[in-house]
């Protein structure tokens, strides 16, 4: 099977070729929710872990919601002529960027986001054995932010409960940090191994990884 891509709309193309699945967005939207639920459907109802659904698409949406957020503060900084490497910057820009802030915003922004090439690519990589999936933005984020993700990342492995991490964390539930915290925990609450799930930072690519094995023959990329 050759590639086959679809143009939802403006916002939104679909790649398909034999063994993988490529969404690029700007930004978050029904048709896009729609394509991925079916897709997952596709990949897990006749799989043996289609159990794993439901919580499969809370994970890929909260991931994708963090890339699409993380493009669009970009092009913000940009608009308002702030660096955001640089500490004063930051500072100022992200209390403007917060007030300023709207569940709407990604209808101004995402179209910005496009033309200045910023997107979210969300890749299904399947076979008999397993899925792997990768949600990648391509704005570099700054070292405070990362660090506060590895920080959080590192909190979550401590818990099982989701109740007990936010009431021990009711003073630090903002930041796409905390999403990826809760992805963590709830893949301990289906018994996966959460090693299966990595973020990595490298030339200007912010990429969330989490596999699903279907059989002991499926090969992580960890190795």
């Amino acid at each position: 099977m050759a590639a086959v891509t679809r143009e939802i709309d403006d916002n939104l193309e679909i790649t398909e070729d034999t063994n993988f699945i490529e969404f690029r967005t700007y930004r978050i939207s029904r048709e896009l929710e729609t394509e991925l639920h079916a897709t997952l459907e596709k990949l897990f109802s006749a799989s043996p872990r289609p159990e794993l659904l439901p919580l499969l698409y809370t994970i890929i949406k909260e991931l994708s919601i963090n890339a699409c957020k993380a493009n669009q503060k970009r092009v913000f900084f940009e608009e308002k002529g702030y660096d955001i490497f640089n500490s004063k910057d930051y500072a100022k820009g992200i209390v403007e960027y917060k007030a300023s802030f709207s569940e709407t915003m990604g209808y101004e922004y995402g179209p910005k986001s496009k033309a200045k090439g910023y997107y979210c690519l969300i890749r299904f990589e399947y076979n008999t054995t397993g899925v792997t999936i990768t949600v990648t933005n391509n704005t570099p984020i700054t070292k405070q932010e990362e660090r506060a993700i590895r920080e959080k990342l590192a909190k979550a492995m401590q818990y099982d409960d989701l109740a007990e991490f936010y009431m021990d964390n009711a003073d630090n539930t903002e930041g796409a940090g905390l999403g990826l915290a809760l992805t963590i925990i709830m893949l301990k609450g289906e018994g996966l191994d959460p090693g299966l799930f990595r973020i990595s930072i490298a030339d200007n690519l912010t990429i969330a990884r989490l596999e699903i094995p279907f059989s002991e023959a499926f090969k992580s990329k960890r190795h």
